[in-house]
C-alpha cells in the first residue's frame, strides 16, 4: 500500500518536453558511441546526462521565496455568487526561475486559477505584487484556499519543478439567501426592536422591585410609597420590556427506520432556513436555531438582529447526522426551548420527516406557539395532522423557488384568516 502510493504522488521534478529529447539524444549518442567505438560520442553524451542532472538539482535545491495572503471581496462567501480573490504576493529574493504558478482551490470553486511567470516576477526584492481572480462556489461548508504553486524551470528549460509556499485561507461559503416579503403572521410590534409583554400573572421577583423614574415612563406606573421612602420619582415595573423573538427548528436527524434524505432536498431545507432566519433577523427579532440533531452540544442558539452573518455561518456546516439511542426526538427539543421562552412566540419549524410520526409529536406544540409554522415535504402525509393540530403549513419542493413556497403557506394563510 504504501508502494501504491508513493507512485501516485506526483514527483517532485520532472523533465520537460525539451528535458526528455535531451535525454533520448544523450542515450541514442551513448548507444551509438559504444557500437562505434567512438570517445566523442561518450564525451557528448556524458555532458547532455550531466547537463540534466545540473538542471535537476537546481530547481529541487531553490526553496520558494514568496509569502502569499488572500484578500476576499467579502467576509463570508454565499453559493451561486461570484467572489474576488486576491492574492498578495511578497518576495525576498528575486527568482527568474519561475514559469508558471496556480492557486489550489476546492473543485467545487470552479477551475483553478493560474497564470504566466510575470505575474510574480515582476516584484522587486522586497516588494510585492498582486494578482485577482474570481470563484463561483456549488457548494456550502468550509473550505480552504491555498497554497500557492508555482512551476520553477532551470535556466536551460530541461527540467521543472512544483514548490507550494506558505499561506493558506479558511473561507466559510453560506447558503443561498432568497428575499422574503413581510407576513402579518410574523411581525414585531413597536420599531421592531423591542416590545412590552404583559405579564397577567405570576410576576417575577424583578418586577415587584420599584426602580427609578426615566424620562419616558408613564405617570400611571409612579409607586407612591417607593417615591415618599425615597424621597425621588419611583415607578413599578409591572411590564417588563423583552425582545420579540422566533424560535426557528432545522431538522438535521436522520432517519433511523427509514430512506436517508435526498440531499438536494436538504439543501433545499438549509436554503429555506437560511432565508427565514434573515429574514426575522432583519426585521429586529432575536432568533433562536434549533437542530433537531447537533453536532455539538447545543441545541439552541441564540443570534441577535445583528448577528444575520453568524447564523449563516452555522447554517453553512449543518448535515444530517444519525442520531443516537439516547438523542431526544425534535418534538423534545421544540418543546424544551418553548418552556424556556416563557410565553407563545413565533415557531417556524423546517422539516425533512414529514412522517406521520413525528408530525403528530409536533402538534401539540402548535398551543405553545404563536403562530406555529412548519415546512415540510408532502409525500409523507403528515402535513394534515398538523394543521389539524393548529398548524400553518407549507410544501417543500425543491423544483420549486424558497419565496414562492413562503408566499404560498404564510402570505395566504393571512389573506385568510386561519390555520390551513
Amino acid at each position: 500500500m504504501p508502494v501504491r502510493r508513493w507512485f501516485r504522488r506526483r514527483p517532485p521534478f520532472r523533465p520537460t518536453r525539451r528535458g526528455w529529447a535531451v535525454a533520448v539524444v544523450a542515450v541514442v549518442v551513448l548507444i551509438a558511441a559504444a557500437v562505434f567505438d567512438r570517445r566523442e560520442g561518450f564525451i557528448v553524451a556524458v555532458f547532455l546526462l550531466t547537463l540534466l542532472i545540473v538542471s535537476t538539482v537546481f530547481v529541487v535545491a531553490r526553496r520558494a521565496g514568496l509569502v502569499v495572503s488572500r484578500r476576499l471581496s467579502s467576509d463570508i462567501l454565499s453559493v451561486g455568487e461570484d467572489a474576488a480573490v486576491v492574492l498578495d504576493v511578497r518576495t525576498d529574493t528575486w527568482d527568474s526561475s519561475i514559469s508558471r504558478w496556480r492557486d489550489v482551490v476546492p473543485e467545487s470553486f470552479g477551475r483553478p486559477p493560474m497564470g504566466d511567470a510575470h505575474v510574480l516576477t515582476s516584484a522587486s526584492v522586497g516588494g510585492s505584487v498582486r494578482a485577482t481572480y474570481r470563484v463561483r462556489p456549488r457548494r456550502r461548508g468550509e473550505f480552504v484556499l491555498g497554497p500557492l504553486v508555482v512551476t520553477r524551470e532551470d535556466p536551460f528549460g530541461l527540467v521543472s519543478a512544483e514548490r507550494s509556499s506558505t499561506g493558506r485561507s479558511d473561507v466559510v461559503v453560506t447558503p443561498r439567501v432568497f428575499p422574503l416579503v413581510p407576513s402579518e403572521l410574523i411581525q414585531a410590534s413597536g420599531e421592531g426592536a423591542r416590545h412590552e409583554h404583559r405579564m397577567s400573572s405570576h410576576p417575577r421577583v424583578d418586577e415587584l422591585i420599584a426602580r427609578e423614574y426615566r424620562a419616558g415612563d408613564p405617570m400611571r406606573r409612579i409607586h407612591w410609597r417607593a417615591t415618599a421612602r425615597r424621597g425621588e420619582l419611583m415607578v413599578r415595573q409591572e411590564e417588563q420590556e423583552v425582545d420579540p423573538a422566533v424560535i426557528l427548528v432545522l431538522d438535521t436527524g436522520e432517519r433511523v427506520d427509514g430512506p436517508r434524505i435526498d440531499p438536494g432536498m436538504f439543501e433545499h431545507m438549509v436554503e429555506m432556513a437560511a432565508s427565514i432566519a434573515v429574514h426575522t433577523l432583519a426585521a429586529g427579532f432575536r432568533l433562536t436555531l434549533v437542530e433537531s440533531v447537533p453536532r455539538d452540544t447545543d441545541a439552541a442558539r441564540r443570534f441577535e438582529p445583528s448577528q444575520s452573518a453568524d447564523v449563516l455561518k452555522r447554517l453553512a456546516v449543518v448535515a444530517p447526522i444519525r442520531p443516537d439511542d439516547d438523542t431526544p426526538d425534535i418534538a423534545v427539543v421544540t418543546r424544551d426551548v418553548l418552556d424556556r421562552a416563557g410565553a407563545p412566540v413565533p415557531v417556524v419549524a423546517v422539516l425533512g420527516d414529514g412522517g406521520v410520526t413525528t408530525t403528530r409529536r409536533l402538534g401539540p406544540l402548535a398551543r405553545l406557539a404563536d403562530p406555529a409554522i412548519a415546512f415540510l415535504p408532502t409525500v409523507d402525509g403528515g402535513a394534515a395532522v398538523l394543521r389539524g393540530a393548529g398548524w400553518v403549513t407549507g410544501a417543500l419542493d425543491p423544483e420549486r423557488a424558497v419565496p414562492e413556497i413562503w408566499n404560498d403557506t404564510v402570505l395566504l394563510d393571512s389573506a385568510v384568516g386561519g390555520p390551513r
